[in-house]
């Protein structure tokens, strides 16, 4: 995840600069809807995209349709980039009725049969009127996931609230009926949102009070919790749906699917995650696609499948399966020991190295930090780093000198600690280098180290009993706020870099931070940058 901080202001200037293609806006014969691509020539995912594009666009105009697809190379408009915010690619946005103002973001499947699906019923009726029990079974058995409305009365102001639901929710066909015929094939007696489902669950119902009426809320609820799948593999298809889901904890069990055993698991798994609808989303994820980086932020090595994690979303928290069978049992006390905040939060960490403490600058892991940093007897200075970190790269020699100068105090430790191997629940790390001090007394005090990162201004600071130099006396390091959190790529183009992208990039930073230390894909709002999961 730290990955993907290092990285973000290179990989939203990139973003930022995508563009729209103005002459279509301003052309004099607008299609009545528009739908645009944009995307960068040396993306794989708008390679990927590219023919099933082509396909989708080719049956459109077959059809002698109203909808126009269109494509935008990057890096020729970049104004535009920035006014409709792009920030993935490729990304594929709606303009009904050319309208330039609000335009739709895509949410369906990136295939040529996906995207005609969705863009036919963007500008179509939000919902069907079934008549007859012949054209409800019709209807239900059309996708995969659908939804009905079953009202009385077609003037009820549910119905309103229902249509507002499926006029927003384009990637998912909505139907309602008052036929009473189809009321009782299907059990309902009473006002009722349906979801019909070909997998898991056939028939989920939502029931409408009758006195309260249908929220919105709760519809959105209701949909968001019940249109996934019981246990979703991880795949590009499905990030945006997993950043999506309705529940603050994720549970995820790595196994390789090329081995049976494994496969069976994925049973346990599916008995498990139907009792915890909505409460925990179940992801599976085969270790042999390209998932290195989710393998890594959980600390889960390969050879260690078939495994289980469970991460809040929301505290940004992760938690290790305690136990060695993967029954659906164990993983049902596993669910509900997380809920109810029976189980330690789970921490990375290398293991000690026999020669930790033979150097000036001794090396910390997540399991000696504490017995280190809080020694009561020492003040202790720490550098918390990531090897291919361009400032840590920097720093390391004066970090040497540190230690060589410091080497013979008796009350003074000099440290540095991997944050990309190792966890501390007291430290969380937003940026490469953080420098951390934490002084010799019983509070466990920790202090920021903010000012500028050579060898006078370090020992100044040690010498003054980790009390900050004056700002007349030294110059305030204006990278330790800001630079630190995203390191830049020393060969990134710096005509990239405009005063409108950079304001950009500092908005956006602000507001994904803590989603870019989870996810880098699903679980972004969200980002989809490549095919990063958290």
């Amino acid at each position: 995840q730290l990955y993907i901080t290092v990285h973000i202001w290179l990989i939203i200037i990139i973003i930022i600069i995508l563009a729209f293609d103005i002459a279509l806006f301003t052309s004099g014969g607008r299609p009545k809807a528009l739908h645009r691509t944009h995307y960068a020539p040396w993306c794989g995912h708008c390679k990927a995209l590219a023919p099933e594009y082509v396909e989708a666009a080719g049956q459109l105009n077959n059809e002698s349709s109203e909808i126009k697809l269109a494509k935008v190379d990057v890096l020729k408009h970049k104004q535009l980039g920035s006014e409709f915010r792009i920030k993935s690619f490729p990304t594929l946005k709606f303009f009904k009725e050319s309208n330039r103002e609000a335009p739709i973001e895509y949410t369906g499947k990136r295939n040529a049969k996906g995207i005609v699906s969705w863009l036919k019923r963007s500008i179509g009726p939000s919902t069907t009127f079934l008549d007859s029990v012949d054209e409800a079974e019709t209807f239900i058995h059309s996708a995969d996931v659908v939804i009905v409305g079953f009202f009385k009365d077609l003037e009820d102001g549910s119905v309103e609230v229902y249509s507002e639901v499926a006029n927003d929710i384009v990637e998912i066909l909505f139907a309602l009926t008052n036929n009473a015929k189809v009321w009782e094939m299907y059990g309902v007696t009473r006002n009722t949102i349906t979801m019909f489902k070909k997998f898991d669950e056939p028939q989920t119902d939502l029931v409408i009070d009758d006195e309260a009426g249908l929220d919105k809320a709760e519809l959105n609820k209701f949909i968001k919790t019940n249109q996934m799948e019981l246990v979703t593999e991880f795949t590009e298809e499905n990030n945006l749906k997993i950043f999506n889901a309705k529940a603050d904890n994720h549970i995820l069990l790595f196994i390789n699917k090329t081995t049976e055993e494994h496969n069976q698991l994925l049973e346990n798994f599916r008995r498990a995650a139907a009792v915890f609808r909505g409460k925990v989303l179940f992801v599976s994820i085969d270790v042999t696609g390209d998932f290195e980086h989710v393998l890594g932020y959980f600390a889960v090595k390969k050879q260690d499948v078939p495994t289980i994690r469970l991460i809040n979303t929301e505290k940004l928290k992760k938690y290790k399966f305690p136990y060695n069978d993967l029954t659906t049992e164990n993983i049902k006390n596993f669910c509900q020991d997380v809920i109810d905040g029976n189980i330690e939060v789970y921490l990375k960490s290398e293991d000690i190295p026999e020669d930790w403490d033979k150097d000036p600058v001794k090396v910390l892991v997540g399991k000696n930090f504490d017995q280190v940093a809080f020694d009561e007897t020492k003040n202790v200075l720490v550098e918390f780093y990531a090897p291919w970190c361009g400032h840590c790269q920097e720093l390391a020699p004066i970090w040497e000198q540190l230690g060589e100068k410091y080497k013979d105090h008796e009350n003074i430790v000099i440290a540095k600690i991997d944050s990309t191997l190792n966890e501390v629940a007291s430290v969380p790390i937003k940026g490469f280098p953080t420098i951390k001090y934490f002084p010799a007394d019983s509070e466990r005090k920790i202090v920021n180290y903010e000012v500028s990162r050579d060898l006078e201004t370090f020992t100044t600071f040690l010498d003054n009993g980790g009390v900050m130099p004056h700002v007349d006396d030294v110059e305030v390091d204006d990278e330790a706020d800001e630079d630190d959190e995203a390191d830049e790529d020393d060969e990134a183009d710096e005509d990239l870099v405009s005063e409108i992208a950079f304001a950009a990039c500092k908005e956006f930073a602000n507001e994904a931070n803590d989603l870019l230390q989870l996810i880098a894909p699903s679980l972004i709002s969200i980002i989809n940058i490549n095919n990063h999961y958290y």
